[in-house]
């Protein structure tokens, strides 16, 4: 693992996990508000997973742009 995924757990993945249980825990009667919130984050982090790794592929794969074309060999 490289040392940004190193940052996103210590600093980032931990104090959300303790953050969620500890919401889930005060919610007395059940009104699953933490449920609410992680379906939330999670739905949120999956569309910037996939629009910053669509940006990233686009900007570093060399001859994969989808108007390249397939080199001739004649």
């Amino acid at each position: 693992m490289g040392v940004m995924s190193f940052v996103f757990f210590g600093l980032m993945l931990l104090p959300l996990i303790i953050f969620l249980i500890w919401l889930i825990k005060k919610d007395k009667n059940r009104n699953y508000i933490g449920l609410v919130v992680l379906v939330m984050m999670t739905i949120i982090a999956i569309i910037a997973i996939v629009k910053i790794d669509t940006h990233f592929m686009e900007k570093n794969t060399p001859g994969m742009a989808p108007d390249s074309q397939a080199p001739s060999y004649k």
